[in-house]
């Protein structure tokens, strides 16, 4: 079976109040798929999901282990911190 990459995203800091996001909130993108099943958050902002694609991008190109932390387009209200985890193993989508 193909191996494929997964980014853990963990909201790291608040800086004042957000309605979509605690602090310490974790959410997985595996096979470029935000995976809902292992998601804290209830909700989703639409525009912090846009902030975080360049870099979970450059994260899932990376080695195991790497990270990057990048604020929200909201004056950087949330901080989101991703790490790319172990690949995993499964049947892709084909």
């Amino acid at each position: 079976m193909p191996a494929y990459s997964v980014v853990r995203i963990k909201v790291s800091e608040l800086r004042g109040h957000c309605p979509f996001y605690k602090q310490g909130d974790t959410f997985l993108i595996k096979q470029q798929c935000l995976d809902p099943s292992q998601a804290t958050p209830d909700q989703f902002c639409f525009h912090s999901l846009k902030d975080l694609y360049d870099a979970y991008m450059e994260v899932r190109r990376g080695p195991i282990g790497g990270m990057r932390t990048i604020g929200c387009m909201d004056h950087a209200k949330a901080r989101f911190q991703l790490e790319r985890m172990a690949d995993e193993e499964g049947p892709g989508w084909n």
